[in-house]
């Protein structure tokens, strides 16, 4: 066998070999990327929620472990919790303003989680109001002129 001959053999050998690999690299991350897409739409809320972690960047799980409280709606240990946590990151303290940060966004995402619920409750209490009105009971529209 000839040199030139050779040397074209493991040239194109060795590009079918790294193809492959690369190949194989892609189907990996595009699988790890379903994966993630299907992991973030199972979690525990309803589309509020989802916009609302969307917006935010934390699920309420994740800010209930960060704060390290037992239960969302317990909003004493929380401004509790998040003072101390605060204080303790502080930078001037030795704490990083990662953490600190950290700290203040699972607080705005549990504010977020209060003030999604006190909404969907007036709009149950609406709806609830809606439903037992009458015919004779709904206001009657103005006459025109």
């Amino acid at each position: 066998m000839s040199a030139p001959k050779a040397i074209i053999q493991m040239l194109m050998t060795g590009t079918r070999i790294i193809g492959r690999a690369f190949g194989d690299a892609y189907k990996q991350a595009s699988a790890n990327s379903a994966a993630a897409r299907a992991a973030a739409g199972n979690m525990k809320a309803s589309e509020d929620g989802d916009r609302m972690t969307k917006a935010s960047g934390i699920t309420v799980d994740e800010s209930i472990k960060i704060l390290n409280i037992k239960d969302a709606n317990d909003k004493e240990a929380i401004a509790k919790k998040f003072e101390h946590l605060f204080t303790a990151n502080d930078p001037k303290q030795g704490g990083t303003l990662y953490l600190q940060s950290k700290v203040i966004r699972a607080r705005e995402r549990i504010e977020m989680h209060w003030a999604q619920e006190k909404l969907k409750a007036e709009q149950d209490l609406l709806a609830e109001n809606n439903a037992t009105e009458t015919p004779s009971d709904a206001p009657k529209p103005p006459p025109l002129q």
